[in-house]
């Protein structure tokens, strides 16, 4: 079968876990600059930018909405993707994603304009921090044949097969791979979409600051589906793109496929970064997943992706008055007064009755976050107690390891925690809510 270039887009999005949803465009490698009087150090890295001022400025840093409104950064919504803290020097850090509310594109570069005080000053000084972009990659079909996208110049020992048994140089090339004629091998481009249907990518263990291991990556929710090759420094995974539960989503003539990686915690040791999370889209024009989705029983298809079905399912989340959950506190008679360290019983689960039976309920992530939502802390992540948390949820399990609820009934505790307010340091008496 003779056709060229099937919509070979990769697209890379990095999420943290206090931040919504993110699509910032994927950097080969952080870098610094250097602070002047000031002036904050400003670092890049694919997650996004952060700066750090020195303890000569006031903890009361605004940003400029787009209305050119100023907005005190304690008090910006947590979804917008920047926040605010403060280092053990008394330093203030503020970090921002790439796509956050308040991010301004100018070319190549995304600005963050803040404003900022000097401590025992009144005025005003504007402080534009600012990283550079890489485009976005964008291929289209074409009549007569283009370069395909991606990287033929990996390491040998980083190559991985393309195609099924002993392939020619030409059935190499109309697959959208490489040949090494002296090697005679055809083996796939790296960071790119195949044309027979796979993502291909590497995630370098730099890629993120502080830096992962790439030996502890894996598919979300897919526990099986783990890089191809690994080693201290770099992984590479290709997936199918109707494998390890990859995502779809039609946009026009456009289908884009979605898996998303993210990073085991090691329970061996303390972690102080948030979890790990990588997004990768791969987006094709319909003919041409049609195309690729022909050549699949070349291929053995060992994990198809979910059932999806519309509908309304009502989910309740409900404290329970002791850890047996045989009762419950009305909702009248809340919000709790709990002495901190506390614990709280926490239930999820689907109304009942439900018609269905086989349905499960898996809850991923739960968040607690005050009145004000000047700051979010997480509870669970990807249905497991934070990792980073000293005084971490727990879930109860029977002697197997599986959990003791009902499959639409979710349980876990809470050791209740104040906040702390962003300007004075001091406990907040304000309500803390959870959110799911």
């Amino acid at each position: 079968m003779n056709y060229y270039c099937s919509t070979v887009n990769l697209i890379y999005l990095i999420v943290a876990f206090m931040t919504g949803s993110c699509c910032c465009q994927r950097k080969k490698q952080p870098y610094e600059r250097k602070a002047q009087v000031n002036v904050p150090t400003v670092t890049c890295s694919s997650r996004g930018m952060r700066a750090v001022f020195d303890p000569t400025v006031k903890s009361n840093v605004h940003v400029k909405d787009f209305t050119g409104a100023l907005i005190p950064l304690p008090e910006s919504d947590e979804f917008c993707g920047v926040k605010v803290s403060k280092e053990k020097n008394k330093s203030i850090s503020i970090f921002s994603r790439y796509d956050s509310c308040y991010a301004i594109f100018e070319g190549n570069n995304v600005i963050i304009p803040l404003q900022v005080q000097l401590k025992g000053q009144d005025r005003w000084i504007r402080v534009n921090i600012s990283c550079p972009l890489i485009k976005r990659r964008s291929e289209r079909t074409h009549t007569h044949p283009t370069p395909f996208p991606g990287n033929c110049d990996s390491d040998r020992a980083l190559r991985l097969d393309c195609g099924v048994g002993s392939v020619s140089a030409e059935a190499c090339n109309n697959l959208g791979c490489c040949y090494d004629v002296h090697q005679v091998h055809c083996y796939h481009r790296l960071d790119a979409c195949s044309v027979d249907g796979h993502f291909v990518f590497s995630v370098k263990a730099k890629d993120s600051h502080p830096p992962i291991d790439p030996r502890s990556l894996v598919v979300k929710n897919q526990p099986h589906c783990l890089p191809e090759i690994t080693t201290a420094d770099i992984a590479i995974f290709k997936i199918r793109i109707t494998e390890c539960g990859a995502k779809m989503q039609s946009d026009g003539d456009m289908l884009i496929y979605e898996v998303e990686v993210v990073e085991m915690p090691d329970t061996e040791r303390e972690t102080l970064h948030s979890p790990f999370s990588l997004q990768v889209q791969c987006e094709y024009e319909a003919l041409d997943a049609k195309r690729a989705a022909e050549l699949q029983p070349l291929y053995a298809l060992t994990n198809p992706p979910p059932v999806v079905a519309l509908g309304t399912i009502k989910v309740q989340m409900r404290i329970a008055t002791d850890p047996s959950f045989t009762s419950f506190i009305p909702e009248d008679q809340l919000p709790l007064t709990v002495a901190l360290r506390d614990t709280v019983n926490v239930e999820i689960s689907i109304v009942q009755p439900f018609p269905d039976p086989s349905l499960s309920l898996f809850v991923r992530d739960c968040f607690a976050y005050p009145a004000s939502r000047h700051s979010v802390w997480t509870l669970l992540y990807d249905g497991c107690p934070n990792p980073v948390d000293n005084m971490r949820s727990s879930i109860p399990v029977d002697n197997q390891g599986k959990t003791t609820s009902h499959s639409q009934v979710r349980r876990f505790d809470v050791k209740t925690f104040a906040f702390l307010e962003p300007d004075s340091g001091n406990p907040s008496a304000e309500e803390v809510r959870l959110t799911q």
